[in-house]
Formats: C-alpha cells, structure tokens, sequence
C-alpha cells in the first residue's frame, strides 16, 4: 500500500506542477511584448495537455499495476484506488485548466 501512495502523490505533484508551470508561461503571454513562437495555439493547446497526460499515464501505470497484482493473487485494492483517484484527478485537471491555457483560439474550428 505504501508504493501505491507514494507512486499517487508523486504522480500527483507532478501534474499539478506541470499544470502552475503552464499556467505562469501562458499568464505571461498576453500584451504587446508577447513572443508569437512561444505563445502560438499549438503550444497553448501542449501547455493545456501536459498535466491531464501526465496524470492519464499514472493512472493507467496504476490501472496496469492493479491488474498485476490480481493475476498473482496479490493485494491491488491499493492500485485500483490510485488509479482511481488520478482518473478523477485528470477530469477535474481537464474541466477546469483547458478554457484558461488553451484559450477561446482552441476551440474555433
């Protein structure tokens, strides 16, 4: 159980410090000093993915772990909730991040 909390926590400092590194660049973007290159929409639209995809992989590093330790009849309730709670962490990261850092330019088609 103590892998699959250590292995959450850092997955999940991890993405909320990719999500603030993000969130300072595209603050940063705005007025007439702004650089073009760094603050075009594909890289807008990479800034908004980095922390969802990070928690993503933990959780199906998680997920995958979970059905290792079911195969070798071992405990994975402590995986299965890790995975769960990045899952979830990953929803709420891509509901409240991608109108902020991807902008209204994101999603024009």
């Amino acid at each position: 159980m103590r892998d699959a909390v250590r292995f959450t926590v850092l997955v999940g400092v991890a993405g909320i410090a990719f999500l603030v590194t993000a969130a300072v660049w595209v603050s940063t973007c705005s007025g007439a000093t702004a650089d073009t290159v760094a603050c075009g929409a594909p890289q807008r639209a990479l800034l908004a993915l980095g922390a969802p995809g990070i928690l993503l992989l933990g959780a199906l590093r998680a997920f995958f772990r979970t059905y290792q330790g079911w195969r070798k009849r071992e405990s994975f309730w402590a995986w299965q909730g890790a995975g769960w709670i990045l899952l979830t962490l990953t929803l709420i990261v891509v509901a409240m991040s991608m109108p902020s850092l991807a902008g209204p330019t994101m999603f024009v088609l």
